[in-house]
């Protein structure tokens, strides 16, 4: 029996090496998902290389598998015509598979958005940013013992919405290949040296409200030198975290209807020849050159 007119699925799925690959990588993630699947629903591993293997690299295997099959059924479809016979049943055969394609593709649809949805959630999660994805021991171990601990990095490092994750996500490939090829600059310039940080309107104005007062904070910063007594220094702060109650320079610079622009002239923005000052509330301009 000829296996295009009695078998169309599988000589479909094996008509070429691109497709018979294809399906042994949605074979072999669709069987590990099976295995790993009490981690995806709990969304978490305790390992993060055990969380990038789980929630990363297998949606890429499976994914890839999906694709590699209609091409390889694309650059095999010469021989599909050539071994088809006179006496081909085209319903029958049409019919198996609208049958297979049907119910693979709400398979395939249910375990894709779950690889979807975890690799999203996971990418998001302090753990692969601090343990799996950044070399940043001492920062991790610091962010563990902060105030902010029940914060996640990516609510501060990364701007809200579609348009910041896909601008962190591209400049983090960059850097990738720049670590692999041993091209990243040197010293690794800052967040806004770089004009990669993260306005705070956006990010920390969420919980921090700047409108409210902020009563005056007592720091009392000890240090340690790195000689041989590990001679102690004290640094006394009194902190005017303020509020747009201030009267002053303190106030004017953020509060309802408040914008400041500035031009920078080095990357560094020691140098501002240029601000402007805007309120929208009273309709105050002002411009500092």
């Amino acid at each position: 029996m000829n296996p295009a007119t009695g078998r169309p699925v599988w000589y479909l799925l094996t008509i070429h090496w691109l497709s018979l690959a294809g399906t042994a990588l949605v074979t072999t993630a669709v069987i590990s998902w099976l295995f790993v699947l009490p981690l995806h629903i709990r969304g978490h591993a305790s390992n993060p290389y055990v969380g990038i293997v789980v929630f990363l690299i297998l949606p890429v295997l499976f994914f890839a598998g999906l694709a590699l099959i209609p091409i390889g059924i694309y650059f095999g479809k010469h021989r599909v015509q050539a071994n088809l016979e006179n006496s081909f049943d085209r319903k029958a055969a049409l019919r198996r598979v609208g049958w297979f394609l049907g119910l693979t593709t709400i398979l395939n649809v249910i375990i894709g958005t779950q690889f979807t949805y975890r690799a999203m959630t996971y990418m998001g999660t302090p753990q692969f940013c601090g343990q799996a994805c950044h070399s940043m021991s001492p920062e991790f171990a610091a962010y563990a013992n902060s105030p902010h601990f029940r914060v996640e990095c990516v609510e501060c490092h990364v701007a809200p919405g579609a348009a910041g994750w896909v601008a962190s996500k591209t400049a983090g490939i960059r850097q990738l290949f720049a670590t692999v090829a041993n091209t990243y600059p040197r010293p690794i310039p800052s967040a806004l040296e770089s004009n990669s940080l993260v306005p705070a309107s956006e990010t920390c104005e969420n919980c921090h409200w700047p409108e409210k007062f902020g009563s005056v904070r007592l720091r009392l910063i000890t240090n340690y030198a790195e000689d041989e007594q590990n001679t102690r220094t004290q640094t006394v702060l009194l902190m005017l975290v303020g509020g747009s109650k201030f009267a002053g320079i303190h106030g004017k610079h953020f509060g309802p209807g408040v914008h400041i622009r500035f031009v920078a002239a080095d990357a560094k923005r020691q140098t501002i020849p240029w601000v402007e000052y805007q309120n929208t509330t009273t309709g105050a301009s002002q411009t500092f050159l």
